[in-house]
């Protein structure tokens, strides 16, 4: 029965060889969700790249590390990001989160899942996300990366946990500056319940959220879980 109700919804609601993104039809397609005309107008973070936050330094190509990073101690030991947060790559997020195009979370995990097998960024014990206070989740209707690390940690057979939560319901960090970024997330993080010091003590974990900016959120977050146990916190991003 299940199988028969599959099927009729891949009738009404087709995704194989369906980029998700301009709706067309490409048989090259298969389970990508992404067409190569769209693929095209993502762009990548290419090296060379901050080793902590990658950061591009293509106009400082000597240096192994971000003038912020050299300044600024990080609580995470690295994150990576894969595409430039413009263009298109602006747009599908913003839909992502905005639009009601939830869907976009499959072409998101894949993009991720894809660019963690070819860095071999694969290593943790564990996998969370950046979490939303539950008046913005309940307006929205779900936590856009927590949608992704579910996925991806169901492909890697990494164990997802909810492992932080937000105490305030703060402004949106790209309307402030760096200064007010930092100040707008004192105290805000907190671990999620009394069982999770227990659970990441001495563990690797990876944080997934949508946009790296100054850092500061994946940063808070990572000193919250160092701070509970945690051996060494790692940060992935769709883009930066």
């Amino acid at each position: 029965m299940l199988k028969y109700i599959k099927s009729f919804l891949e009738l009404i609601y087709p995704e194989k060889n369906i980029c998700q993104i301009c709706d067309t039809y490409d048989e090259n397609i298969n389970d990508k969700y992404i067409c190569n005309t769209c693929f095209s107008k993502l762009e990548r973070i290419e090296n060379p790249v901050c080793r902590i936050c990658n950061k591009s330094l293509r106009h400082n190509p000597d240096l192994t590390i971000c003038n912020e990073c050299a300044r600024d101690l990080r609580s995470f030991e690295k994150s990576k990001s894969l595409f430039s947060y413009k263009g298109t790559v602006k747009m599908i997020i913003h839909d992502y989160k905005y639009c009601n195009k939830t869907y976009y979370y499959k072409l998101f995990s894949y993009l991720l899942i894809e660019y963690m097998k070819e860095n071999r960024y694969i290593n943790f014990d564990y996998i969370t996300a950046v979490p939303l206070h539950k008046i913005k989740q309940r307006k929205r209707g779900f936590n856009q990366s927590g949608l992704l690390a579910k996925q991806i940690g169901k492909y890697f057979n990494i164990p997802y946990i909810d492992t932080l939560k937000r105490n305030n319901n703060t402004e949106k960090q790209s309307n402030l500056s760096k200064y007010a970024r930092q100040k707008n997330l004192q105290n805000v993080f907190d671990i999620a319940n009394n069982k999770i010091p227990n659970l990441v003590d001495n563990a690797d974990i990876l944080i997934i959220d949508d946009i790296f900016t100054t850092g500061t959120t994946v940063d808070e977050c990572s000193k919250i879980l160092k701070k509970n146990g945690a051996n060494r916190v790692f940060v992935l991003t769709l883009a930066r």
